[in-house]
C-alpha cells in the first residue's frame, strides 16, 4: 500500500511555479487612499486570472512593494528591480513616483504606471493608465464653458500634481475652442498646509465663476474645508483621483453644493450600450463585489485594466519574454477592451485611450449611485430633454 502511494505521488505532474509581477504601490502615506485600493484589485486579477487559465498554465502572483508614498523609495525599489531584469513593473499610483522612475526604464523594464498623471515619450518603455489628465483637464474646461462659465480661478499644490495640472490647463486654454475661456486667478498652496482660506479670499476677489483645484488625497479635504469655512459656494472641479467612496465619506460635513470630478467612462456603466466594454465592466463589477468591495469607484479601475493588459500581453508574447518583447507587443495592442473603452495603443500616447473616454460627475453622497455623470463622453454637459407643451 505504502508502495503503491509512492509511486502515485512520484507520477504527478509537478505544479507549475506560480508567474510572478512586480508592483510598486503606495500602501501608506499620501497615496495610500488609492494604492490600497490598487494593491486590493490586484489581488482580485490575481484570482480572476487563476480562474482563467493563468497565464499559459501557470497561476499568476503579483508581489506588491510598498514605498509609502515617498519617490525616493519608489527609486530604490525600481533600482532594484532592473538589476533583476524583470520584464514589467506595475506603478507607482503616485505622479511624483512615476515622474521620479521615468528616466530609469529608458531601456527597460516596462513601466506601468497607475497615475494619469504621467505623459510618456511614444514609444517609451513607460505606459499610463487611464485617460491623460490633459484630456481629463479639457473635458472639464468645456464643461465650465458651455455652463456659460468661463472666468476660472486655479489653485494647486505646488507638488508633482498641482504642477502637472496647471501645465495641461494652461496647454488647453490654447487651443482655439477655448477662446472664450480666461484665468482670472492662479493660487498655489503646499500640501502639507492647513487651510487655504487666504487663497479662496483672493479667488473671490479676482471674481471667479468656477475653480479648478488639481489636487488629491488630504489636501484636496483642505480644499473643500476651507470652502466650507469661507462660505466659498462658486462651482469647483477637480481631478479623477479624487474619486474615491473612502476620501469622500470623510467630507460629507462640509461638501460644497457644486462639486465636480474629471472622470472615466465608467462612472456612466448605466449609459453604456451591449458589447465587450461593457461586459468587462459588468465583470469588473461582480468580481469586486464578490470580493467584498460593494461599491468599487475609479481607485479600482486603474490596477483593473493595467495587470490584464498585461496579462494579456504575456499570454501572446511567452512567460520568458523580455522586457524588448512586452514592450514591442503592447506598442502594437488594439481592441483590447478596458473599463473606459477599447485600448489601442498604435497612436503613440502610451495609454491607449482618447479624449472621449473621459466624463463630467458630481458627487451625491446621498445616492446609491453618488457619481452621477452630468456630462457627455468629452465634457460636453449633458442637455435636459426638451419639455412638450
Amino acid at each position: 500500500m505504502c508502495v503503491c502511494l509512492l509511486v502515485g505521488v512520484a507520477g504527478q505532474a509537478a505544479p507549475e511555479e506560480p508567474f510572478e509581477i512586480h508592483a510598486i504601490l503606495s500602501l501608506a502615506g499620501g497615496g495610500a487612499f488609492v494604492g490600497r485600493a490598487e494593491g486590493k484589485t490586484l489581488a482580485v486579477v490575481e484570482t480572476y486570472v487563476n480562474a482563467h487559465g493563468g497565464i499559459r498554465g501557470r497561476p499568476v502572483h503579483f508581489t506588491i512593494q510598498d514605498d509609502e508614498s515617498n519617490p525616493q523609495t519608489t527609486v530604490q525599489f525600481m533600482n532594484a528591480l532592473i538589476a533583476q531584469r524583470v520584464p514589467v513593473v506595475l506603478g507607482p499610483n503616485y505622479a511624483a513616483s512615476c515622474a521620479v522612475v521615468l528616466p530609469l526604464v529608458v531601456n527597460g523594464p516596462v513601466q506601468y504606471c497607475f497615475s494619469p498623471s504621467v505623459h510618456p515619450p511614444p514609444g517609451s518603455y513607460t505606459f499610463s493608465v487611464g485617460v491623460s489628465t490633459k484630456d481629463l483637464a479639457l473635458a472639464g474646461l468645456r464643461y465650465l464653458r458651455d455652463r456659460g462659465l468661463t472666468h476660472i480661478a486655479q489653485l494647486h499644490t505646488i507638488d508633482a500634481t498641482g504642477q502637472d495640472g496647471e501645465n495641461v490647463i494652461r496647454e488647453d486654454l490654447a487651443l482655439p475652442e477655448m477662446q472664450s475661456m480666461k484665468i482670472v486667478d492662479t493660487e498655489h498652496f503646499s500640501p502639507a498646509d492647513l487651510t487655504v482660506t487666504a487663497q479662496l479670499s483672493r479667488i473671490k476677489a479676482a471674481g471667479a465663476q468656477a475653480i479648478i483645484t488639481w489636487v488629491i488625497g488630504p489636501a484636496f479635504g483642505t480644499v473643500l474645508r476651507s470652502a466650507a469655512d469661507s462660505g466659498t459656494d462658486i462651482p469647483i472641479i477637480t481631478d479623477a483621483g479624487n474619486i474615491s467612496n473612502t476620501q469622500m465619506a470623510q467630507y460629507t460635513s462640509f461638501l460644497p453644493k457644486q462639486l465636480y470630478f474629471t472622470g472615466f467612462r465608467f462612472l456612466g456603466h448605466s449609459t453604456i450600450g451591449p458589447g465587450p466594454v461593457r461586459d468587462v465592466q459588468t465583470a469588473w463589477l461582480n468580481e469586486m463585489h464578490a470580493a467584498g468591495v460593494a461599491n468599487p469607484d475609479s481607485t479600482y479601475t486603474n490596477a483593473w485594466d493595467a495587470a490584464l493588459v498585461i496579462v494579456d500581453a504575456f499570454r501572446h508574447v511567452g512567460t520568458s519574454a523580455t522586457a524588448q518583447q512586452l514592450h514591442d507587443y503592447l506598442e502594437q495592442m488594439h481592441g483590447f477592451a478596458g473599463i473606459n473603452g477599447l485600448l489601442d495603443f498604435r497612436d503613440g500616447s502610451q495609454r491607449g485611450l482618447t479624449p472621449s473616454a473621459a466624463l463630467i460627475v458630481r458627487y451625491d453622497p446621498r445616492t446609491a449611485q453618488q457619481w452621477i455623470p452630468v456630462s457627455a463622453p468629452g465634457g460636453l454637459p449633458i442637455k435636459p430633454p426638451a419639455r412638450n407643451f
